[in-house]
């Protein structure tokens, strides 16, 4: 697998707890990603799509928020008329370390999950599959 350039990228934080949109912002910065836009639910992130559109190279979005979660934006994100914005790679963030919590927002069409607290390698290992790889596959989770 190629090699993302980190530098080059726009990424879309959406999380509605204000101290993890911060930390996911300075580990972003960490591993050489210099722009980053921030939304506090949904909501506020579709519109940071709208408005930016096919500027944002990869999203990092809660599953958990009010307003609109993680779930609802992914749906409505993929919906999108416009063919570069609702394909835009989602890397969804969840507290929950069983994928039963994430088969929902999998059906919707995500490109990687990562288990809170967020580390460093991870971020950048899911990052890079987002962007190279292809959408996570809802028939191979594990459920019970």
């Amino acid at each position: 697998m190629a090699k993302i350039d980190m530098a080059s990228l726009k990424v879309l934080v959406i999380d509605d707890e204000d101290f993890m949109r911060k930390l996911v912002g300075r580990v972003l910065h960490d591993i050489g990603v210099r722009e980053v836009v921030l939304a506090e639910n949904g909501a506020q992130g579709l519109g940071s799509v709208q408005a930016l559109g096919s500027q944002i190279d990869v999203i990092i979005c809660d599953l958990e928020m009010p307003t609109m979660n993680g779930t609802e934006f992914v749906g409505r994100l993929r919906n999108l008329p416009d063919q570069k914005m609702s394909k835009i790679p989602v890397v969804i963030l969840t507290g929950h370390s069983d994928e039963e919590h994430i088969v929902g927002v999998v059906e919707k069409g995500i490109n990687g999950y990562l288990v809170k607290p967020v580390a460093k390698k991870a971020l950048e290992s899911r990052l890079s599959n987002a962007i190279m790889g292809p959408m996570i596959d809802p028939a191979k989770l594990k459920r019970k």
